[in-house]
């Protein structure tokens, strides 16, 4: 299959006979016969419903991999299971290189190959919880009192 085809085309002697052809979709390997007279309509539909599937499929992944989450030991372990972390965080450079260091994994890498610990991806517009005066940063011990919730993940 062709990256970024989303729909292969077959037609062979006994479909040009029946005046058919068949669409097979790249997403799911689904066949489908289709009669050549609605071929203007049902391509440009079936591409629709294509987009709409995929769309949806990754709109449930992300929801899926993105956790709110208040202390380190909850940080580490959805880390490590790929997501991404909504955290109270002071916003701070130091403290962000600290929770690099601390989130780092435990593995021998090649010189030069990122060092795989959490940074700071953004400071997302909705924020997930409100900061209260008893919320801490995400980082344990820091002394400064967290601004916001800020999007922290891994990059592969």
């Amino acid at each position: 299959e062709l990256k970024g085809v989303p729909i292969r085309l077959e037609v062979g002697p006994r479909d040009i006979k029946n005046s058919q052809y068949v669409a097979v979709r790249r997403d799911t390997g689904e066949k489908i016969t289709m009669r050549k007279a609605g071929l203007k309509d049902d391509i440009p539909a079936l591409l629709e419903t294509i987009q709409s599937a995929m769309f949806a499929k990754a709109k449930q992944e992300m929801t899926d991999h993105v956790k709110v989450v208040t202390n380190f030991d909850d940080f580490l372990l959805h880390l490590e299971n790929k997501c991404l972390l909504q955290v109270p965080f002071c916003g701070k450079e130091d403290c962000e290189d600290e929770i690099k260091e601390m989130s780092k994994k435990d593995e021998t890498l090649e010189p030069g190959a990122p060092s795989m610990g959490a940074k700071s991806l953004c400071i997302p517009f909705t924020q997930p919880a409100q900061v209260t005066e008893c919320t801490k940063c995400i980082k344990p011990n820091c002394p400064n009192k967290p601004l916001y919730y800020t999007m922290f993940g891994r990059s592969y």
